[in-house]
């Protein structure tokens, strides 16, 4: 039995959460006779190796649960390393062991289904799917192994020297004495994005996009000056066709296309805006949609070109390809498909060649996903007036329906990797949490993977829904009470579920809560919002031994922040965890460029709401001005 596991066991059996942040300063401090190394290398997209490594206890020393934590802390940390940074492939070596590396190099190569075809790897799998997407789309035709990742295993024997960098954190390997990357270059890249993307907005249209997972927003530049903004409500989860995600975007640039030319005064534009004017209206079906741009279209003589289109879509995105494939938005399309859903999800990969039919000839459609254009975002608006206040780079979140990563480093660069830290576990405790399935809102098991403690559960609305479910029934029972009176919440012999038929109360639910908060005189709901605080913070220090960034800020955008005294509650618990964590929302004091400050200043939209859109715009007009070899490629889910 291992004193330095046992009461984590006991944590977790009692229904507490066990960081794995704790996990892994426990066993570090381990003494040497009773521990060995494991050292893991992940070959990058063409950045060198990254090397991280695990203190772990001599398995003969653990009870049979102690040593099940141990192995699912060993498979959550490769998931992590594999979900954020990716890679061709992973390396595995022990030193110390005695016979340890053997059987770990096995359950690795089991558990994440490295054999298996992609549509049947299990939970850890789905992030070595991504990797080989990822690689498919990176490395050229007729390349090696292209598109298959590999686990391989090596004695310390066999090794060169490698340096790794001490107390178990992720770093980049150093060979021969020279720094294939350790730390990054000072240089004017930053201060580079920030300029490139006010540059020359006069005379341009620009269309920007933010797609999320309840809605779709939309902001139409024209001249520097904002034409439109537009919102649609879906529900991509339940689509079964790539189709249906692919046909709503394509209708609705071409309705902002037709604003395009209204806003430019070119013939009929009066008649243009006034069929169009329905299609404008908040809960507009596609059908009105539709009929309102047929009816557009035929007014123009000739079709009105864009000059760009900016898209932030919830998915891993690469060279503005969408590749991962692995998110809770396409889990109805996988259920349904099966094995033909690999061919059918090239289509929506190809999306930017969808856009490029509305943009003018040698005009640009520039895809990221969401958390690196709320980085891009957080860059700009700062960057604009503090230069020196990004000179590190910029880490922003997005707090929805999952919770979007991005990182624009102090180059100015958005790294090729996935960061899809919306998918890495933080806790390997809550085992009675466990048991429920997926969909039921006490569930720590994520939707899509299925694997437990994932940040999906616990920092995005479906943490705030989850915990909810766990402290009012009995910390406020009238409150609980009042939510299934009004149907946000609903039980039924399967479970409890937020009602999304036939009326979503996703997010009137999450209003509700965010109300209550703000309004005051409910500690439990309080309770709620800190806790969200306390799962950043762990967030922040298990990217911090993924990545290493050298800006420690956190800034948030999305709908949990939206209200004051929410976020104020998130930094309390944050605090809590990691006083050194810094965490800045992305506010109304954050509209420093013409076009947020447009949208700051209107009466009816939030700098909350179209943030990501303005955005988009903004990083469009960059890709205008930025050399092709510049254009950053971008990872992450949300």
């Amino acid at each position: 039995m291992s004193t330095a596991v046992r009461d984590l066991v006991d944590a977790a059996t009692r229904g507490q959460p066990v960081y794995i942040s704790t996990v892994r300063e426990r066993l570090e401090a381990l003494d040497a006779a009773a521990s060995f190394r494991l050292t893991a290398t992940v070959q990058g997209f063409g950045t060198g190796d990254r090397v991280y490594s695990f203190v772990l206890p001599t398995f003969a020393s653990l009870a049979a649960d102690e040593r099940a934590m141990v192995i699912e802390y060993v498979l959550a940390g490769l998931y992590n390393i594999l979900s954020t940074v990716g890679g061709r492939s992973l390396r595995l070596e022990t030193t110390g062991d005695e016979g340890e590396g053997v059987e770990l190099a096995a359950i690795v190569e089991r558990e994440f289904g490295i054999a298996e075809a992609r549509i049947d790897r299990p939970g850890y799998g789905r992030a070595v799917n991504v990797s080989e997407r990822m690689d498919e789309a990176i490395s050229a035709e007729g390349t090696p192994s292209r598109g298959t990742f590999r686990v391989t295993r090596r004695d310390q024997s066999a090794s060169p020297a490698v340096r790794v960098s001490r107390g178990g954190s992720g770093g980049i390997a150093e060979r021969d004495g020279i720094a294939e990357r350790d730390g990054i270059a000072e240089r004017d890249g930053i201060a580079d994005l920030c300029s490139l993307s006010q540059r020359g907005l006069a005379g341009t249209a620009i269309c920007g996009i933010d797609i999320g997972g309840m809605d779709i927003k939309l902001c139409l530049a024209v001249d520097g000056q904002v034409a439109s903004f537009l919102e649609y409500d879906w529900f991509p989860t339940a689509f079964t066709a790539i189709s249906q995600i692919i046909n709503p975007i394509v209708l609705l640039v071409r309705l902002l296309r037709l604003d395009g030319a209204r806003a430019r005064g070119l013939p009929n534009t009066g008649a243009i805006a006034e069929v169009v004017r329905s299609a404008f209206a908040h809960g507009a079906s596609l059908e009105t949609i539709e009929a309102a741009v047929l009816a557009g279209e035929a007014l123009l003589a000739e079709p009105f070109a864009l000059d760009a289109i900016g898209v932030c879509f919830p998915d891993v995105v690469v060279r503005d390809k969408i590749v991962g494939g692995e998110v809770y938005k396409t889990r109805g399309m996988r259920d349904h498909l099966g094995p033909a859903y690999e061919g059918e999800f090239r289509r929506l990969a190809s999306l930017n060649e969808e856009l490029r039919a509305f943009v003018k000839p040698g005009g640009v459609v520039g895809i990221v996903n969401d958390g690196p254009m709320a980085a891009f975002t957080a860059a700009v608006e700062r960057g604009v007036v503090a230069p020196a206040s990004i000179r590190h780079g910029v880490f922003a979140h997005t707090l929805g329906t999952e919770l979007g990563s991005g990182w624009v480093t102090q180059d100015g660069e958005i790294p090729d990797i996935p960061l899809e830290i919306y998918n890495c576990i933080i806790d390997l405790g809550s085992y009675p949490e466990r048991a429920f399935a997926p969909d039921d809102v006490r569930s720590v098991n994520n939707f899509n993977t299925r694997l437990a403690g994932t940040l999906q559960k616990y920092t995005s609305q479906s943490g705030v829904f989850r915990l909810a479910a766990k402290y009012l029934p009995e910390q406020d029972p009238a409150l609980f009470a009042e939510l299934l009176h009004r149907g946000l919440l609903a039980g039924s012999p399967s479970g409890l579920f937020v009602p999304t038929e036939p009326t979503d109360m996703r997010k009137p639910l999450l209003e509700f809560l965010m109300a209550t908060a703000e309004s005051g005189g409910h500690p439990a709901v309080d309770r709620i919002f800190r806790e969200i605080g306390e799962f950043m913070a762990v967030a922040w220090l298990e990217s911090k031994w993924l990545l290493d960034p050298a800006v420690a800020q956190r800034i948030l955008f999305g709908r949990l922040v939206k209200r004051r005294a929410c976020f104020d509650l998130m930094v309390a618990g944050a605090h809590s965890i990691a006083p050194g964590l810094e965490l800045e929302v992305a506010d109304d004091e954050m509209a420093n460029t013409n076009l947020m400050r447009q949208l700051r200043d209107s009466p009816r939209y939030t700098v909350a709401q179209f943030a990501q859109a303005i955005g988009a715009v903004h990083y469009a007009n960059y890709r205008r001005h930025a050399a092709p070899v510049a254009s950053p490629t971008s990872g992450g889910a949300s």
